[in-house]
């Protein structure tokens, strides 16, 4: 992290920390709001993302200065007017709003603030071709949620939300676990897919020990079921695809009566992402629970193409 702060000094004096003081007075901001406890997840996450940039536009021969930047920035505007996502504006155009008058008063050139913008924009907007920025950003916004670190966040944020543990595992394991199968063909530079491959599996293999040793000491007992989508399915070029593998983790029987569990799931579309929404009700009691999380986007180069769809490693 002192090699991003020293990128940013070393072309525009004081901006590294203004760009932190703005993330914790917006997570600040947030938590009085929300009458929850102080928090530095949103910063820490910015940092962390900023510093796995750094390393990767070194790996890819970029200039790691507007990657870092586009790093701290990207998820600026996500508590913006101190709420989660308060409208539905994508919270990278909120980001950039913060950015541009922040980046043109620390001297900036406007070619260099036009980047980071578009880099912004480009992270949620398909549409827009990726800059060689933007494409570190993405890859490592994507490497922070896998392995021992992605892990760690896993937790810190289920406490945060007050959640234990399998609680958390039950709302949350299959976005985990899905996007750990799909992260290396999501990523958009080949340092990216690499670094996606080793930390997936760190990622797979920590979840597969916790869930057996749940069950070998009569905790909980979750069973993995795979989803295989295959309609109106497109990569992040346009190009389609022909099947998506999502995995579920879920309860093998009702938390509150022990009956059988049923799975339905459907698909939506959110303010950035295709959704899907999964329902699991009880067929006793009728009880219901209900999760949704984005699905994965591939990146879908030539050379991936046959290997589009499937898993790091086969589900259980």
């Amino acid at each position: 992290m002192n090699q991003v702060r020293k990128a940013l000094e070393a072309r525009a004096p004081g901006l590294h920390a203004r760009i932190e003081k703005m993330l914790a007075d917006s997570e600040a901001r947030y938590t009085r709001n929300a009458m929850q406890a102080p928090s530095e997840f949103l910063l820490e996450h910015s940092r962390r993302t900023a510093a796995i940039a750094y390393r990767i536009a070194l790996m890819e021969k970029v200039d790691p200065f507007l990657p870092c930047l586009i790093a701290l920035y990207h998820d600026a505007g996500k508590f913006h007017g101190g709420a989660y996502h308060k409208d539905d504006v994508p919270e990278e155009e909120h980001a950039a709003a913060l950015a541009d008058p922040m980046l043109s008063a620390s001297g900036l050139k406007r070619s260099e603030i036009d980047a980071v913008l578009h880099g912004l924009r480009a992270l949620y907007k398909d549409a827009l071709p990726a800059s060689a920025a933007c494409r570190v950003v993405q890859d490592a916004d994507r490497l922070d949620k896998l392995g021992v670190l992605g892990v760690g966040a896993f937790f810190t944020k289920a406490a945060m939300r007050g959640r234990g543990l399998v609680a958390a595992l039950t709302s949350s394991l299959s976005r985990e676990l899905t996007y750990a199968r799909a992260a290396p063909y999501s990523m958009l530079t080949e340092t990216g897919r690499r670094l996606a491959c080793e930390q997936a599996a760190k990622t797979l293999a920590f979840f597969d020990d916790l869930l057996q040793d749940l069950e070998d000491w009569g905790i909980a007992s979750f069973e993995r079921r795979v989803v295989v989508l295959e309609e109106d399915l497109r990569a992040r070029d346009g190009s389609p695809l022909q099947r998506l593998e999502v995995t579920i983790v879920m309860p093998r029987a009702c938390p509150e009566c022990d009956a059988s569990l049923n799975l339905a799931h459907s698909r939506r579309r959110g303010i950035k992402c295709e959704q899907l929404v999964v329902r699991l009700e009880c067929r006793g009691c009728g009880h219901a629970l209900e999760t949704q999380f984005c699905l994965p986007v591939f990146a879908r180069s030539e050379d991936d193409r046959a290997e589009l769809g499937r898993a790091v490693a086969p589900a259980h």
